[in-house]
């Protein structure tokens, strides 16, 4: 009686991603907005009337969409190829959701090796949306050995204060 008046939602199927316990919760929330489509990148502002320049700040070339900051861009691509094969995985990437749906397969395995590479990925797609506005309002600059530099250091710091 207590739940039949509720509605019942239905389950999104990245609920498994986002509920990994190894995840920094700072990579988790960006993370979390990505699965949504919720990153305020360049092509969401336009639909709410925000008039910016739409260039990618990475490529200079293309239009900014969430699809083509994560993994159709090559340099993003080519960070997320270099942490997998890091970790033992040698695959082509795929499109935003081809890696979002890879992750899921990974993430309801519940090994060890599915937390690390859910961690892995949330902080890959941190580090890039990171990346990307350090160099939109910053005027950084995207050195791909600095970031698998740090994301290692994280992977490995993380592995180490898990309980075994």
């Amino acid at each position: 009686m207590y739940i039949a008046p509720m509605p019942q939602l239905p389950k999104v199927p990245w609920k498994c991603i986002t509920l990994q316990t190894s995840i920094h919760p700072r990579h988790k929330f960006i993370l979390w907005l990505a699965l949504l489509k919720r990153l305020a990148t360049v092509a969401r502002l336009a639909k709410f009337g925000v008039q910016v320049d739409s260039i990618c700040v990475f490529c200079k070339a293309a239009m900014e969409t969430q699809d083509h900051i994560f993994f159709d861009y090559l340099i993003t691509r080519h960070l997320w190829c270099r942490i997998l094969k890091w970790l033992g995985f040698t695959r082509t990437i795929g499109d935003w959701q081809h890696e979002v749906d890879w992750i899921i397969s990974w993430a309801t395995k519940r090994a060890g090796q599915g937390a690390i590479i859910c961690c892995a990925f949330a902080m890959v797609i941190n580090v890039i949306w990171r990346e990307r506005n350090m160099i939109k309002f910053q005027n950084g600059n995207y050195q791909i050995d600095r970031v698998c530099k740090e994301i290692a250091i994280h992977i490995h710091i993380k592995g180490k204060n898990q309980k075994t």
